[in-house]
């Protein structure tokens, strides 16, 4: 009777670490890498700095820009350019409320995303959008967004 007891011990041990193991092996297998760049603007004699956290491990960095503005037209470009393959890029954008505020929204490849289709909050010092998209190498604009603001230091 004891000896069953270790033998069905000892198997139950050996299950629960194969388990483990191979769960362990999954996970890390899924999980990304992510990256955060770090973008100094200069508006006037101000220096306003954004983050851009994503899993976009390409040569070229994301560039991010202020465009010219207009009236109720604040858009601050972020362009994913130069990825050689097809993937899923997620990525999380910090911007000084100081610098964009307002109604904001996300325009991708010049059309506006749904707003379902990303998150945008405000921590009372940044307004934060995060989203995921498809690249698609060698298509034109693939990897271009404007965040789009009402208002803005510029």
């Amino acid at each position: 009777m004891k000896r069953k007891f270790v033998i069905a011990a000892t198997i139950s041990l050996i299950t629960i670490s194969l388990t483990v193991g191979i769960w362990t092996s999954l996970q890390s297998g899924t999980k990304q890498e992510s990256t955060q760049f770090t973008y100094p603007i200069l508006v006037g004699d101000k220096t306003f700095i954004l983050t851009v956290v994503t899993n976009w491990s390409e040569e070229q960095e994301p560039s991010v820009i202020l465009l010219n503005s207009s009236d109720n037209r604040h858009p601050i470009e972020l362009y994913f350019l130069g990825g050689s393959a097809q993937k899923s890029i997620s990525f999380k954008i910090d911007i000084p409320t100081d610098l964009l505020w307002g109604n904001i929204s996300l325009i991708r490849k010049y059309y506006p995303v749904n707003p379902g289709n990303y998150i945008l909050f405000n921590n009372g010092t940044y307004n934060s959008l995060e989203t995921t998209f498809d690249y698609q190498p060698f298509s034109s604009g693939s990897g271009y967004f404007e965040i789009l603001g009402t208002e803005g230091a510029w």
